[in-house]
């Protein structure tokens, strides 16, 4: 019997380890404070990451890190390790550039579904007001999409101007909230040993201001 108690012990011990350093190598969760990615996903999300492995597909919504140099002192602050949720639209040696609100790919406009909306409550979703297009997923407007272009001119260094060439080991990565959010427009390509994984799903979620339950998104997956 003490025989028996004692490699049932070991071996609930090594399955406490295994768990353990699955849960720290190959998933994650992460909690969005941000509307970057609004309605795709919210402040106060928290979502389920899995480890990647090779090369990322296009469309794919990721957790990363920028180049140092891109990073700025504020942020490093506010969250040394830098960690941020995008989706991946240009890949590794594309050339990429955004002509009003189209994403041109190796001169070809890529397929998303624009939506002009409106935010009535901070950190919530955004309200929609109108869509147009169509793609695999979708991405917001918060400005009016049939405005003269050159009202709608982006001063950012990366894709806005000029064709902007991918590195080979780098992707571009732009947030759904494309109105409302920093990111390889301002802050360059992301080196692929800068990405950690994909998003699987939303774990849980809550309302940042009163700290309610969001039954609805609670293990909703995120495309």
């Amino acid at each position: 019997m003490r025989r028996r108690t004692v490699i049932l012990l070991i071996v609930l011990v090594l399955i406490g380890i295994g768990i353990t350093i699955f849960r720290v190598f190959f998933i994650r969760g992460a909690y969005v404070p941000t509307g970057s990615m609004a309605n795709t996903i919210i402040p106060g999300d928290t979502l389920l990451i899995t480890k990647s492995f090779g090369q990322i597909e296009r469309g794919a919504i990721i957790l990363f890190q920028y180049s140092p140099e891109y990073i700025r002192q504020e942020d490093r602050d506010h969250d040394p390790f830098g960690y941020r949720i995008a989706r991946v639209v240009g890949l590794p040696g594309e050339t990429i550039q955004m002509r009003f609100r189209t994403v041109y790919t190796n001169g070809h406009a890529l397929g998303e579904q624009k939506v002009l909306a409106k935010e009535v409550e901070p950190r919530e979703s955004l309200q929609v007001i109108s869509t147009e297009g169509s793609g695999p997923y979708r991405v917001f407007y918060t400005t009016r999409l049939n405005e003269d272009e050159s009202a709608l001119v982006n001063e950012v260094p990366f894709a806005a101007e000029e064709p902007f060439q991918i590195p080979k080991d780098s992707y571009f990565v732009m947030g759904d909230n494309r109105d409302n959010t920093e990111d390889s427009r301002y802050r360059g390509p992301v080196p692929r040993n800068l990405i950690w994984g994909k998003v699987a799903l939303i774990f849980y979620s809550k309302t940042v201001k009163t700290d309610e339950f969001r039954w609805d998104r609670i293990f909703k997956e995120v495309h």
